[in-house]
């Protein structure tokens, strides 16, 4: 989470909610935070006149080491995890609209 240190963390999560064309979580049952839920919203759109879908994701988590992890998520954590699930929308976007590069 803190990206210049060359330090990973293996990151295990399990799906905990499905209902189909809808959302789906997954909890974290070890990594590196304290506890991370992340819910992925499934959404209805229309886009210059075709139908799809749009992904929401909201995230819920707790770092953990008290006032240690709350100046890590504002110096590092937070600033990571928004560029992390900004990757991942322009991912899905490209992967899914057939475009490979």
């Amino acid at each position: 989470m803190i990206p210049f240190l060359p330090i990973r963390a293996e990151w295990i999560a399990l799906i905990t909610e499905f209902t189909w064309n809808d959302h789906f979580c997954d909890e974290q049952k070890k990594g590196p935070f304290k506890s991370f839920r992340h819910c992925h919203r499934l959404l209805a759109a229309t886009h210059d006149g075709k139908p799809g879908t749009v992904v929401r994701d909201a995230i819920d988590y707790d770092i953990g080491f008290g006032v240690l992890g709350l100046v890590a998520q504002t110096l590092f954590v937070e600033r990571q995890l928004r560029n992390t699930f900004a990757y991942r929308q322009r991912a899905l976007l490209r992967l899914l609209s057939g475009r490979v590069a």
